[in-house]
């Protein structure tokens, strides 16, 4: 689920370490030369490399059916997901696929690294994010699907999130689902504010001014400077993306561009002024502050209100749901902030049954009957689920009696793709770092975007790439 989960025990599980590629290896792979499963992916860590795949493995499902069925492993994070599985095998008795679970995000992502580059022991599939995914498919490590029918389930998804696993003519993966943004508001503390929804960044600035100004102990919302998926998920809405890339050993890096540093001065404007709170996202302290009435909104993703209800006491049913401020007046621009896909790596020895489990998966009303339910609440790229009526109108006790699906799944179509770089484990780790100056206030936003500019073209020059900023 790509609220990068176990990201969010509160914090996202930050990389073990840094460890480049020596750059011929890396570009040879680009180019189809040599053996993929012997290459580092970029940014994983030299010692993270030396420890056993499945050293922390535990077993969430399957693995109980007939001996004469093709045996699959899995891996995935997700809760709840396991009760998918058990769907599958019941239902496609050649099958038997066990899922495993040794981590959320980046511990899954090192333990599936050891096992390529040790040649043997890689899940047939597993759930990866899609800003993780071109570092799978840069090293060749994970199969085209399109043989195996990929194309065939096409249409069943929003296009953002089809062109987000495809590169060409091919399919690494099959998308699964996604975290459409909106502004996630509490309805009781605008009133009292006098304050009505905004529809653009320039009233959202202004209104962030008066709330803080009438009470200075409050805020319109909190701006997590460290949380870099968070950032560049507003910076795709603000059509200030900061990579191009489309595969191969060419990328794009530009975090300095004027629509990039417009961006970091529209923030940095709210920082200095102390108009926006600058804490951490997904975390205690904001969950504490949006429930306590410091943050009176949250510009979240379509999971958001299922990971801050636990911590939700005196403001249960005041969050209502609608779509993100726009920066250009009567504009409809949204932004997606998280999300799985779930590939098959080239090491496994039954590629079409792999295939036939994750098209079943993902592109399934069978699948998603189960997974879009608690505890695994993930929140579809599945068309049809999402033009369902009775999702749009789901209820849930943090908003009351209002349907905040109905402004998350009308986000969903209009989200559009990003082109991720093939080294995001590094970006994510190296971000903490960066912009941890601009939570404390000793550093602006503009020159945290100039120094991670600098680190980012030196560490993928270092990869082999060639780079253009």
């Amino acid at each position: 689920m790509s609220r990068r989960t176990g990201k969010r025990n509160y914090g996202r599980i930050a990389a073990v370490g840094i460890a480049g590629t020596a750059a011929a290896t890396l570009v040879a792979a680009c180019s189809g030369g040599g053996s993929s499963s012997n290459a580092a992916l970029p940014g994983s860590s030299s010692a993270a490399a030396s420890a056993s795949p499945s050293t922390s493995a535990s077993l969430v499902a399957g693995g109980s059916c007939s001996s004469s069925a093709v045996k699959i492993t899995f891996w995935a994070w997700v809760p709840g997901m396991g009760r998918a599985v058990d769907e599958f095998n019941k239902t496609h008795p050649d099958i038997c696929v066990t899922q495993e679970d040794v981590g959320a995000g980046n511990p899954e992502y090192v333990a599936i690294t050891n096992a390529l580059k040790a040649g043997s022991g890689a899940p047939d599939v597993a759930e990866v994010e899609y800003d993780e995914l071109p570092s799978f498919e840069v090293t060749k490590d994970v199969d085209n699907l399109v043989p195996y029918g990929a194309n065939a389930y096409k249409n069943d998804f929003v296009p953002w999130a089809w062109q987000e696993v495809s590169q060409g003519s091919a399919v690494y993966a099959m998308p699964g689902d996604a975290g459409p943004m909106a502004f996630y508001y509490n309805a009781g503390q605008l009133a009292k504010y006098h304050i009505s929804t905004p529809t653009t960044w320039a009233q959202f600035a202004t209104d962030a001014a008066t709330l803080h100004k009438d009470d200075p102990s409050a805020y319109m919302t909190n701006f997590s400077a460290t949380d870099l998926q968070w950032i560049m998920s507003l910076m795709a809405q603000d059509n200030a993306w900061p990579f191009t890339y489309t595969g191969g050993s060419s990328v794009t890096i530009n975090w300095t561009g004027p629509k990039q540093m417009a961006f970091a001065a529209y923030w940095q404007n709210l920082l200095a002024a102390h108009d926006v709170n600058a804490t951490t996202d997904v975390s205690a302290t904001s969950f504490a502050d949006l429930d306590k009435g410091i943050d009176a909104s949250w510009l979240s993703s379509a999971w958001g209100p299922s990971y801050f209800a636990p911590d939700a006491k005196s403001s249960i049913g005041a969050w209502k749901a609608t779509a993100l401020p726009q920066w250009t007046a009567g504009a409809d621009v949204a932004a997606n902030w998280g999300g799985s896909s779930y590939p098959v790596f080239a090491q496994s020895k039954h590629p079409r049954q792999a295939a036939q489990f994750a098209e079943w998966l993902n592109g399934t009303a069978a699948s998603w009957d189960i997974t879009k339910t608690a505890p695994s609440l993930l929140f579809p790229t599945y068309v049809p689920l999402l033009n369902d009526p009775s999702f749009k109108d789901l209820n849930v006790p943090l908003s009351g009696s209002s349907d905040p699906n109905v402004a998350f799944t009308a986000a969903a179509p209009r989200i559009t793709s990003d082109e991720w770089p093939p080294f995001m484990t590094e970006a994510l780790t190296e971000a903490t770092t960066v912009f941890e100056g601009v939570l404390t206030g000793k550093e602006t936003l503009q020159a945290a975007f100039t120094d991670f500019q600098n680190v980012l073209v030196s560490y993928a020059k270092a990869q082999g790439f060639t780079v253009s900023t």
